[in-house]
């Protein structure tokens, strides 16, 4: 099934002027439209959460396989594969007591 969602948010404060700093960026050193940007964050946002999730054991395993293949197929080819194997690595310590370098927590 090809699902589609329409997300919107308010940011504000802080957040805001983060947002600001980059949309600020974008618009004089890219030619990335403004939606694009937006979606590639949600990306990254979805991809570290999921991740963050299953290495702790939040998801159910059928459920998290079925997720970490979607998340394959997604970041396979974006510079966020490299990243994504970091984030799995360090989830994965954090479920198994390490401090997400490998080493056990102090």
């Amino acid at each position: 099934m090809e699902r589609v969602f329409r997300v919107e948010t308010t940011l504000a404060h802080d957040l805001a002027e983060l947002y600001a700093a980059m949309v600020e960026a974008f618009e004089e050193k890219s030619s990335i439209p403004l939606a694009d940007m937006n979606r590639t964050l949600l990306q990254t946002g979805l991809i570290h959460h999921l991740t963050m999730m299953g290495g702790l054991g939040l998801l159910d395993p059928d459920k998290a396989r079925e997720v970490d293949a979607l998340i394959d197929r997604v970041a396979r080819n974006t510079i966020m594969w490299d990243v994504l194997q970091m984030v799995r690595a360090y989830w994965r310590d954090c479920a198994n007591g390490r401090t997400g370098t490998g080493e056990p927590k102090p």
